[in-house]
C-alpha cells in the first residue's frame, strides 16, 4: 500500500511538473509573439515614416527643380541683349521765353529687347515722331533746365512711344480678327499688351 501510495505522488509530482513546464512553454511562445509583433510594428513604422520622408523629398526636390526652371527662364530674358534704335534726325523745338526765341535740340534714342519691335517702329515712325514733337513743344523751357525736368520728359516720352505703338498694333489686331480664331487673337492680344518699347534716352540735349 505504502509503495501505490508513493507512486501515486511521483505521478502528480510528475504531473504538476509537466503542467509548470508546459505554462512555461506557453508563456515563453507569448513572450516571442509579443517580441515579434512589437519588431514588426517598429518595421511598419520605420517603413511608413521613410515612404513619407521619401515623398517630401521627392515632392521638395520637385519643386525646386521648377523654380530653378522659373529662375533660369527670367534670367534668360532678363539677360538678352538690348537694341538701341536713334532717332534720326534730332529734334529741334522752339519756344518763346519772356519774348525771346529759345530753342532745344536732343537726340532721341529708343532702347528694346525682341528685334521684331523694329518693323513695327519704322512702320509707325511717322506718328511716333509727331507724338514726340508734341510733347517736346508743350514743356517749359525753364523746367527744362533741371535734372528732374528732363528726367520727368523723358518719363513722359517713353510713355508717349509705348502708348502712339499700343494703338497702332491694336488697330491692326482688329484688322486681323477677320482672318483669325478666337483662341489665336487672345494669344495675340496678350502678347502685345506688354510695351515693346523699354528705354527712351537722350544721347544728346541741347538748350540755348
Amino acid at each position: 500500500m505504502a509503495a501505490g501510495k508513493k507512486e501515486d505522488k511521483d505521478d502528480k509530482a510528475d504531473q504538476q511538473v509537466d503542467a509548470a513546464a508546459a505554462e512555461a512553454k506557453k508563456k515563453k511562445k507569448k513572450l516571442f509573439m509579443f517580441i515579434g509583433i512589437a519588431v514588426l510594428l517598429v518595421l511598419i513604422s520605420v517603413g511608413a515614416t521613410f515612404f513619407i520622408v521619401s515623398k517630401m523629398m521627392g515632392s521638395k526636390h520637385s519643386g525646386d527643380e521648377q523654380e530653378a526652371a522659373a529662375e533660369s527662364s527670367e534670367a534668360a530674358e532678363v539677360v538678352a541683349p538690348a537694341v538701341y534704335y536713334p532717332l534720326k534726325p534730332n529734334f529741334t523745338v522752339n519756344y518763346d521765353v519772356n519774348g525771346r526765341q529759345r530753342f532745344l535740340q536732343a537726340e532721341l534714342t529708343l532702347m528694346y529687347r525682341d528685334p521684331a519691335v523694329v518693323k513695327t517702329l519704322e512702320l509707325h515712325m511717322p506718328a511716333v515722331r509727331n507724338g514726340l514733337v508734341m510733347l517736346l513743344s508743350s514743356q517749359v523751357f525753364e523746367e527744362l533746365q533741371t535734372a528732374e525736368g528732363k528726367e520727368k520728359l523723358r518719363a513722359a516720352a517713353l510713355q508717349t512711344v509705348q502708348d502712339i505703338i499700343a494703338k497702332e498694333e491694336a488697330a491692326g489686331a482688329e484688322k486681323a480678327k477677320e482672318s483669325e480664331e478666337e483662341e489665336d487673337e487672345e494669344k495675340s492680344a496678350e502678347k502685345k499688351s506688354s510695351p515693346n518699347i523699354e528705354q527712351v534716352l537722350f544721347t544728346q540735349f541741347v538748350m540755348q
